[in-house]
This record gives C-alpha cells, structure tokens and sequence, in this order.
C-alpha cells in the first residue's frame, strides 16, 4: 500500500514539473536523453530545469534551482538541485543533487552529481549517493 501511495505522489508532483517545464518551453527544443546510472541502471532526461531518471531501481526528478558556467575555455556547468524519488521497492524520499555536465561533442554532454538523499518511509535514513550518465540533445 505504501508503494502505491508513493508512486501517486512521486507521478503527481513530476506532473507539476513537467508543467511547469512545458510552460517555460513552448516546445521540446533542449530536451536531452541518454542514460546512466542513479536509482540503478537507466534513461536519463533533462528539460529545461528539470532533471529525470528512470531506473531498475527507481525513479527521480529534480529541479535544478542554480546552474552556472565554470570560468574554463571548455563546455563546463555545475548545478545544485532539490527533488525526489520513488523506488520500485516501496521506498521513497526527498534529495538535493550537486553536480557538473560537460559538454565534449556536438550535442552530447556527460554528467556527474553527488546526491545526499533522505528517505522519509521505513525509518527515515540519510544516504549519500551518486550519479553519472551522457545524454544527447535533440
């Protein structure tokens, strides 16, 4: 019953982020996929702000609320994000992820984060986790 209760919020609040995102961009135009490894093995996604996974282990979004580019005569951004996630295991909480993406091709980048997360079902437990992935934007 608790993985139904957060598989309905986890889809309710990605949602409202993707409304958000589609009210920001009229179109589709920067939206990147690729894949990576976060909750497990999996397809990663970004548009606009936001940032997605899905995985064999689970699902995140995150909203990345400071993205900056570092002084360097390469392609390169760090970022600070707040989200959430939802595991297939029933498992669920809150993360703040922080990270860099380089962009080493034409339209493709590489990214890498480290994710402090708080699961907030069975016990509440702070984690500290990772994530790295390469993605291609359309």
């Amino acid at each position: 019953m608790n993985y139904i209760k957060a598989t309905i919020s986890v889809l309710i609040i990605a949602t409202v982020f993707l409304g958000t995102a589609h009210a920001e961009e009229s179109s589709w135009k920067g939206l990147k996929l690729g894949f990576g490894a976060d909750r497990g093995l999996g397809i990663s996604g970004s548009l606009g702000q936001f940032n997605g996974f899905v995985g064999n282990d689970g699902l995140a979004v995150d909203y990345l609320f400071m993205k900056e580019k570092l002084e360097s005569e390469y392609p390169l951004h760090w970022y600070i994000g707040g989200g959430g996630y939802v595991d297939w295991d029933g498992d669920f909480g809150v993360r703040a992820p922080v990270g860099a993406e380089f962009a080493f091709a034409k339209n493709v980048d590489a990214y890498a984060q480290v994710i402090p997360h708080l699961r907030l079902n069975h016990d509440a437990k702070f984690k500290l986790g990772i994530g790295i992935g390469i993605r291609y934007q359309f």
